[in-house]
């Protein structure tokens, strides 16, 4: 699967609005170097998107390096190196990204198909049952996740995965059946 659909689009937005319970709204006003990690993030977003992934870092180190606590940058990193096949720094930037942004379903996808490239299924696992748990239609993690099943003996739960899959997306549901079937 192409790492662009995992991809976080680039801020666009130089103050940021929050709405708080009251119905007040505050706008905050980012500091120079939150501005210059935004822009630093798009520039290596940008060069993602062209595929890219070897300069993309550069930058987004750059934003990391600006405003560490940037969710975003770690999680375009995490990205960066699964593409690349770093893997073990993917694994380390995505778990980053998470402990950012734990509701971040994208980063617990990227994740589990981090582990799953480096065959530690059950890594794996936990991480696309967060990625449904997030995202209960992201047909993806379910064909992910009923894979990573099968390969660690639990057809069973495979097969709970091709149950949710067919009704989310046929071709995906067959690929896993099939799977479960010639294991």
């Amino acid at each position: 699967m192409r790492a662009s659909i995992l991809m976080v689009l680039p801020l666009l937005f130089l103050f940021v609005t929050t709405t708080y319970p009251q119905g007040k709204e505050e706008v905050i006003n980012p500091s120079p170097m939150e501005l210059e990690a935004v822009e630093e993030l798009n520039k290596g977003t940008e060069l993602m998107l062209k595929g890219e992934y070897k300069n993309a870092i550069e930058f987004l180190k750059k934003a990391i390096d600006l405003n560490p606590e940037f969710s975003e940058a770690y999680y375009n990193l995490g990205i960066s190196y699964e593409q690349l096949g770093r893997h073990k720094d993917a694994i380390e930037m995505l778990r980053k990204t998470i402990e950012l942004s734990p509701d971040n379903a994208n980063a617990y996808y990227a994740l589990g198909y981090a582990y799953y490239q480096k065959r530690k299924y059950k890594q794996a696992i936990d991480a696309f049952e967060n990625t449904v748990r997030l995202k209960p239609n992201n047909a993806f993690a379910f064909r992910k996740l009923g894979s990573a099943y099968v390969k660690v003996g639990k057809k069973d739960k495979a097969r709970e995965q091709y149950q949710v899959l067919k009704q989310l997306d046929n071709q995906l549901s067959e690929e896993l059946f099939r799977e479960i079937s010639n294991d």
